[in-house]
């Protein structure tokens, strides 16, 4: 299985009689190998072959052969002598010749692919008299030998090789005819015009195929070599050559070239041609008498050598592999004992010998050793040692052996795999394509050039797929041929010592015999394989870290590896970078750490006959290890244990044909013994690691860590250890990670890791409680139902005593040691304990404020454990996190079975938790329950190992918190009275419930953004006594409240955004006579205004008139106004209208106007202020949203009350609350329309939620459901407004006042259209009202302006001119009209000035337009700004007093006719009669 034994190498034979290969042989193998060769078979695809290696050999004839000379008898004469020279050569050759017997089988011939004749021709007299005649010969004798044969199996090619010495007559001939003449047309060197080359081809390269088989090549006449003939070649200046400039001196050698390949490819082509026929003809005889499958497998071999030969590797291969199917079809043949047809005695495709040869010599040898032990010769010959590679293609002749039918199925089996790995090996190295390897530094494995300029690169070139392949097809081969090699011990051992069967002992000794030689022979495969196909991309070399046993404080010394020596590529060490991007390299990795383990194996096998591993393995250890360390202890006394210990009492070392093994076991070196099984596991964890195989290299590490604790190296195998008892336990392995942690205990005691050993004593405490938990389970016992401390127990394989016993694991040594750490340790509860459940139901307490719930355990110990602190973390569902910690009063005693604790807690924060944490404190021993995480769950110790998936531990516990009826609590509320020219603000109601708080404190901070809170205006309402500010913003100090003494103060805030809803939170930290206590809440409450009111003014000389609209902010919420009022000041008065008081209710749609007169004060008390003070309109409201609210809340309560379920009032009537908030609009009208509220049916408020709650204990659900139910039949309908029962408490009435400035005006002007007329004016139809005239008639009128300043306070406003009463100032009006109804005439537009109290008259003429009551003009006043005011003027408004007069406008219509037809015809009447 050497690569070195694997070429791409063809060989091509030379005859050379003149001695002229010294001239040429540094040109021609300066262009060797040859490269890029494409060879096409009519059956096969275009193979490509990159480089091809050519063997030069000269002809050796038998004589020379036998003799040992290299080559034929040469003499050296002048060059004029040529002709004796060819003579004598030829004489010598004739002599010494002897035609080569042809081998019978083509396959084991090796013969050339091209012959070429070297030819010394000076002149053209030499050629035609001796040269001429001497290549005939040699053509007929040496090229022509197989043609008659009618076989190609060893099918050449031949060429002639012409050499033109400097000097001769030859070397001045040009090299074809066509140069032949000068330029006038005469010879320069002769009379005809045929050159020697030419003569030469004509006379050769006659036939059918016409093949060029002549090629000249001219030697120049500085060659050193010419020195070297004899006679030498006279180079005188009398002879001119022909001038030949170096390209023409090239394209000779390329024409050479291109011959070579082009013969060598035509000589394989014929070969494989008929190798091909002759298989396809084999192959076809199989089910004949008389086919033999080593006849067939060397013919076949013969074309995979001729693959191989010229590079094509993988086709070689293939061959190879069918062969090796072949082979197994036969001895499946031979073992079921198919039987031929015409040949019953024989077997499908032949028979291999019994055993191998040379097996009875081994167990002979290792019989006289193991004797001369015993009787203590010590002169006895030694047992031969096989070498570092048993396995290998030149090891035997094993063609020569299959040829003759003496082969046994052991050695074809060998020399089958050595032929595969051997090209596979070629491949993987990365020259398969290339030719014979060329030699390099030593350790290096065998490059061609090629890969020698790409290893001086840097590049790599391994196929690492292709290595796998080796290895992988390694493994498979030692274990089946492992099994063959032992059969054929066993034959060969009992095929030659028949009648000495009864001898006991000998048979005996022949069982350990054949057993040491077949484990030997494996362990030396492996470390073949392995060393072959090592990679530079996988160094393997010793770790740069101590390695496992060499520093430990054990008995033995510093030991070395007696491994063979690993080649160059893995002499780095571990920590060389790895290339992991290589393709293959994963696959590559995991094989060779398989062939490691199967090599550590074999050396576990030969340490465990020799007592140095346990014989259940490296986990079984000498008692005072499993003593110290708490290891699980096996019986392994019995009786089949103690005649195992006889049998191996007669194991001895002979047999063992490995020098390594057989110096480890035959010297008892142990210390090295643990070095190679130490080196190979490492390698076998590295390579697992880049295999990213992580299952296989834990399992290596764990072999590694008892290794260590076995040698106790406990620094080393705590390294180990720590990762391994982690992965086993993810793994389910119970059994196997008890053991591991009885070793990592052991290790971390000896070394005072005092932390990390309670952790380990722990785990090793978990396996008892797991087997309790099994118990458990298969007893049915799965829920908190019963105590089972008295059960018996029942046999398991780890239980507390022994752990007591053998470990040293005791539950109060575990507390007591947890003193001597600094950090605390924390560990799950539910290793120790099972059926964690919190109690649902929170309880009240009767006394105090808070809440405790019930926490129920199994306990799964049978020691007692004392835990000084029971700890419950719940967190909230909704919002921010907020969490709540609840501990138990006292110490608990956890003691085996179930245990039930009360947690409580002074803390109350209203909302719904859930159960996040419990935590048991015991000294610094933490154990800690996660309630929301996922964990695996436990298996017992030697159970199922399968992985489950992860399953939650408990259905997520939810706990609804909220304060009992005699808590305190903090309320929300916004004021009943908002006056919106004050600051906005909102009230807090602080009711300390039934207690007696002696100290308070109150904080708080605002949850909604942009808001402030305005802390320092703040005005304490009711309990001022008890109440006052804090140190800090947001903090009141509280104290002296007694029980139903309330605390309110009014909280002023801006906002920098409208606010629809403000929230608040709120801390109150306050004693009382049973301690401290705490209460949070997050309050809110809307604080957007539900009604909207706009305001519409008409300003009269005497008087203003205002009309205000209310209607609702939101439009889904409706509002009842009970009283609208508008209360006058100082300066003004205001009288309201009818229909300002009462209830009244405003819907989206439909608003409430309310108007009112306002006029000014007269008198001399009246004050005159500049600025007036504004009216105040107050608006008396109640939301019909909240009205109903606390109208259905407050039946709600009291009837809840009276059933004597007022503990669940602050439960249920928020849950109430929230429900009729989702009322619709309709429902809201409809309750304002009718004064009534429907609450509707049970179902449709969804108590089933709420219900859960409340605990099902004694009925108190069951009564609440009840009770539910019962109030939606009694009060499915609940009246409001005035018709509400007297029993109602009073419903929240709300009012806002708001400011009403009164706007200022300078200037009005009231406008009146006189018509003309007098009572004898026969066009109008006065004094009748309205005027009436007809279409087009002129209708003279009057426009009467009146200039008044009543409104005019002398202070003017931004904008606005300061003007007296004297102070004339200049208008205009403009009387606007429609162009279709009036016809004005006069001055429809016109200045005036005026002062206060004057009058002023324009007359105009109306002409109506159409017919009908026609409205008259309206008529505008505006003042004219002058230009130096800049664009300001007076505010003007205008007292239109004819708005709303009118003409009656008729057509002037003197007669009319008017026909009447007759129903009935013309035959009722004469016709149709005209009225007038």
């Amino acid at each position: 299985m050497d690569v070195l034994s694997s070429t791409s190498k063809v060989t091509v034979t030379y005859w050379d009689p003149s001695g002229l290969f010294p001239l040429i042989q540094s040109d021609l193998c300066s262009r060797l190998p040859l490269r890029n060769l494409h060879w096409k078979a009519p059956a096969r695809p275009l193979r490509s072959i990159n480089s091809l290696h050519v063997g030069l050999t000269p002809y050796l004839s038998p004589a020379n052969q036998d003799s040992g000379f290299a080559g034929v008898g040469l003499t050296r004469v002048k060059s004029t002598d040529s002709q004796l020279s060819i003579e004598t050569g030829r004489g010598a050759k004739s002599a010494g010749h002897q035609k080569e017997r042809r081998h019978q089988i083509p396959g084991l011939r090796n013969t050339p692919y091209l012959k070429v004749f070297l030819l010394r021709c000076d002149d053209n007299d030499s050629y035609k008299n001796v040269a001429r005649k001497a290549l005939r010969e040699w053509v007929s004798e040496y090229t022509t030998s197989t043609s008659n044969e009618n076989k190609q199996h060893d099918a050449f090619e031949w060429l002639i090789i012409h050499v033109v010495l400097p000097g001769t007559p030859a070397a001045q001939q040009p090299r074809s005819s066509s140069s032949a003449s000068n330029a006038s047309g005469s010879s320069r060197w002769m009379k005809g015009n045929t050159t020697l080359l030419d003569k030469i081809r004509s006379d050769f390269n006659s036939g059918n195929n016409k093949k060029d088989r002549v090629v000249q090549i001219r030697i120049g006449p500085s060659h050193p070599a010419l020195a070297t003939l004899s006679p030498p070649v006279l180079v005188g200046n009398q002879i001119v050559p022909a001038t030949e400039s170096p390209t023409e001196s090239e394209m000779a050698w390329l024409d050479l070239i291109a011959k070579f390949k082009t013969q060598i490819l035509a000589s394989f082509d014929a070969r494989v041609s008929q190798y091909e026929e002759d298989i396809k003809e084999k192959d076809s005889q199989r089910r004949l008498p008389g086919w033999n499958f080593c006849t067939f497998f060397v013919l076949k071999e013969g074309l995979a050598r001729a693959f191989e030969s010229v590079g094509l590797v993988e086709d070689a291969l293939v061959l190879y592999d069918e062969l090796g199917f072949g082979l197994d079809a036969v001895v499946r043949g031979q073992r079921d004992k198919e039987k031929i047809e015409g040949d019953p005695e024989g077997v499908v495709g032949g028979n291999f010998i019994g055993w191998t040869r040379e097996s009875i010599k081994w167990i002979e040898q290792a019989r006289r050793r193991r004797k001369a032990r015993l009787e203590g010769r010590k002169g006895e010959e030694q047992e031969d040692v096989d070498d570092e590679t048993p396995v290998g293609s030149e090891k035997k002749p094993y063609r020569e052996l299959i040829l003759s039918n003496e082969i046994s199925l052991f050695d074809f089996k060998a020399y089958l795999f050595a032929r595969q790995s051997t090209l596979l090996l070629r491949l993987g190295k990365g020259n398969g394509m290339d030719g014979v390897e060329i030699p390099m530094p030593a350790g290096a494995s065998g490059y061609s050039l090629h890969e020698a300029a790409a290893v001086a690169a840097g590049r790599s070139e391994e196929d690492l797929t292709r290595l796998s392949e080796v290895l992988k097809r390694g493994v498979e081969f030692v274990t089946s041929v492992g099994r063959i090699l032992r059969a054929d011990l066993w034959t060969s051992y009992h095929s030659s010592t028949e009648g000495e069967m009864d001898k006991e002992q000998e048979q005996k000794d022949v069982i350990w015999i054949i057993d040491n030689i077949v484990s030997s022979w494996v362990f030396a495969v492996c470390q073949q394989l392995l060393k072959q196909t090592a990679s530079a991309s996988l160094p393997e070399g010793p770790n740069a870290s101590t390695p496992v046993g060499t520093t430990h404080s054990g008995p033995f010394p510093k030991r070395s590896s007696s491994l063979p020596p690993t080649p160059n590529p893995e002499t780095t060490s571990f920590t060389q970078a790895i290339q992991t991007s290589v393709t293959g390299l994963e696959d590559f990795a995991a094989v060779r750490a398989d062939l490691m383990l199967l090599a550590r194996g074999i050396v576990e096998t030969f340490g465990k006959r020799q007592g140095w591993v346990g014989k259940m393995g490296w986990f079984y250890l000498p008692e005072e290890h499993v003593k110290d360390a708490g290891m699980v202890e096996v019986n392994l006394a019995g009786e089949g244990d103690k005649e195992a210990e006889k049998k191996e009492e007669v194991w001895g070392v002979e047999g063992i044909r490995n020098a390594t093994l057989r110096r480890v076991v035959e010297k008892e070196e142990e210390e090295e013994f643990y070095t190679i099984f130490e080196e190979l596991s490492e390698k076998a964890m590295k390579n697992y690691s880049i295999a990213k195989r992580t299952k296989s290299c834990e399992r290596v590490e764990a072999d590694l860590a008892a290794l260590s604790f076995h040698l106790k190296d406990y620094a080393s195998s705590v390294k180990h250890l720590e990762k391994m008892t982690k992965f086993y336990a993810d793994q389910g392995w119970g059994l196997i990670e008890t053991t591991l942690l009885g070793m990592y205990a052991k290790c971390l005691k000896e070394m005072n890791r005092s932390e990390d050993y309670i952790k380990v004593l722990l785990k090793l405490l978990a396996k008892s409680s797991a087997a309790e938990r099994v118990r458990l389970r298969r007893r049915g016992v799965t829920a908190l139902d019963g105590d089972d401390r008295e059960a018996a127990s029942v046999d398991i394989s780890l239980d507390a005593q022994h752990l007591e016993e053998e470990v040293g694991v005791d539950v109060e040594r575990i507390v007591t040691l947890s003193l001597e750490i600094e950090k605390e340790i924390t560990t799950p509860m539910s290793h120790f304990w099972d059926n964690i459940i919190v109690d649902p139901y929170p309880r009240h307490l009767d006394d105090r404020d808070g809440f405790e719930v019930l926490v129920k355990m199994r306990y799964l110990l049978e020691e007692k454990l004392e835990v000084q602190k029971l700890r419950v973390r719940i967190v909230n569902t909704i919002g921010q996190m907020k969490e709540v910690w609840m501990d138990a009063l006292e110490p608990v005693t956890m003691k085996r079975g179930v245990v039930k604790v009360f947690a409580r807690s002074n803390i109350t924060i209203p909302g719904s938790y859930i159960v996040d944490k419990i935590i048991l404190i015991a000294n610094k021993l933490h154990f800690v329950h996660e309630l929301i995480a996922k964990s695996t769950p436990n298996t017992a110790l030697g159970l199922g190992s399968t992985p489950v998936a992860a399953v939650p531990i408990v259905k997520k516990t939810k706990l609804l918190f909220y304060p009992a009826p005699r808590s305190l609590v903090v309320k929300l509320e916004v004021p009943k009275q908002i006056h919106l020219e004050h600051m906005r603000a909102i009230e807090l109601v602080l009711d300390p419930g039934k207690n007696n708080v002696a100290k308070a404190e109150l904080r708080l901070r605002s949850a909604t953004a942009g808001l402030r809170l305005m802390t320092a205006s703040v005005k304490f309402l009711e309990g001022s006594d008890s109440a006052s500010m804090g140190d800090k913003s947001g903090v009141f100090a509280l104290e002296g409240l007694t029980p139903e003494k309330k605390v309110r103060f009014r909280l002023p805030y801006t906002s920098e955004n409208e606010l629809t809803e403000l929230a608040l939170k709120v801390e109150v930290d306050y004693d009382t006579d049973n301690g401290h206590f705490f209460y949070a809440d997050g309050l809110s409450v809307p604080v957007v205004l539900p009604l909207a009111v706009n305001v519409q003014d008409v300003f009269k000389p005497n008087a203003l008139f205002s009309r205000f609209q209310v209607s609702t902010a939101i439009p889904d919420v409706p509002l009842r106004i009970l009283k609208a009022s508008l209360e006058g000041s100082r300066t003004f008065g205001a009288c309201s209208g009818v229909g300002t008081e009462g209830s009244m209710v405003v819907f989206a749609k439909q608003p409430a106007s309310f108007v009112y007169k306002i006029t000014r004060k007269t008198g001399d008390d009246i004050p005159k202020d500049k600025e007036p003070q504004p009216l105040a309109l107050t608006i008396e409201y109640r939301s019909l949203d909240e009205e109903v609210q606390d109208s259905v809340v407050a039946a709600f309560s009291s009837q809840l009350e009276e059933a004597g379920l007022g503990i669940y009032s602050c439960w249920l009537v928020p849950i109430l609350t929230i429900r009729l908030r989702h009322r619709t609009v309709h429902d809201l009208e409809a309750a304002g329309l009718l004064n009534e509220v429907r609450l509707g049916k049970y179902d449709n408020y969804n108590w089933d939620e709420a219900l859960e709650s409340i605990n099902p204990a004694n009925g108190a659900r069951e009564k609440v459901e009840t009770w539910l139910k019962e109030f939606y039949e009694k009060n499915s309908i609940l009246k409001l407004g005035p018709e509400a029962s007297p029993a109602n408490p009073v419903l929240t009435t709300r009012s806002i006042i708001i400011p009403v400035d009164v706007p200022q005006l300078q200037v009005i002007h009231r406008v009146d259209i006189h018509i003309l007329c007098d009572t004898n004016s026969t066009t109008l139809s006065s004094p009748y009202a309205p005027p009436m005239v007809t279409v087009g008639q002129a209708i003279p009128a009057e426009l009467i302006i009146h200039h008044s300043r009543s409104w005019n306070s002398f202070d003017a406003k931004n904008g606005e001119v300061e003007i007296g009463d004297d102070d004339e100032l200049e208008f205009f009006y403009e009387i606007q009209h429609s162009l279709e109804v009036w016809l004005v005439s006069g001055r429809k537009r016109a200045h005036f000035s005026a002062k206060e109290g004057q009058v002023h008259k324009f007359p105009i003429l109306l002409v109506p337009l159409k017919a009908g009551n026609l409205l008259l003009p309206n008529v505008e006043v505006k003042q004219v700004i002058p230009i130096e005011q800049g664009g300001e003027g007076v505010s003007c408004e205008t007292d239109y007093r004819s708005n709303g007069e009118s003409v009656l406008v008729l057509a002037d219509v003197r007669s009319t006719t008017v026909r009447i037809d007759s129903p009935f015809g013309e035959d009722g009447f004469g016709g149709p009669a005209p009225v007038r």
